[in-house]
């Protein structure tokens, strides 16, 4: 009797292995799980411009994170990394004001597209761990991730 890769006979026992996520294949994600984690992570946006942005990641992670653990740690990851460029935005923003004033305003003209790029790099990180993550992988931020993988 030949059997297809989808058929089991009685007694047989299910691959454990089958259920778990295998790396970036995007296996055991439904499509509203990666969804989801890319929209907590695509918030990026909205956090460049407003603080309200940190509410979007904070909010997935408080609903979802007893429904999935991809989720849980893709928001988590989210919120924390979209909180550290608020705060370095912020004392970039402190260190330009200071600087144009004690330069009179000559600081400025490094200060500020310094600040203009660092806003622009981080939209463009979080909109690639959006891109990642919506394509199934289990995207870590650089040292963020480990760290709160650890925790």
């Amino acid at each position: 009797m030949m059997r297809t890769e989808t058929e089991t006979v009685k007694g047989d026992k299910p691959d454990a292995k089958a259920d778990k996520p295998t790396g970036d294949s995007g296996a055991g994600k439904s499509g509203d799980d990666k969804l989801i984690a890319a929209f907590a992570h695509a918030s990026a946006l909205v956090t460049t411009f407003t603080v309200v942005g940190i509410v979007i990641p904070l909010l997935i992670w408080l609903l979802q994170k007893d429904k999935s653990r991809f989720i849980e740690f893709q928001a988590k990851q989210a919120l924390f990394y979209q909180s550290i460029v608020l705060i370095i935005s912020f004392v970039l923003g402190i260190a330009t004001f200071i600087i144009s004033l004690i330069t009179l305003g000559l600081g400025a003209v490094i200060m500020v597209p310094l600040l203009l790029l660092f806003g622009l790099a981080a939209i463009i990180y979080g909109l690639y761990a959006a891109y990642k993550t919506y394509e199934g992988e289990d995207f870590k931020y650089y040292l963020l991730g480990d760290w709160l993988q650890k925790q």
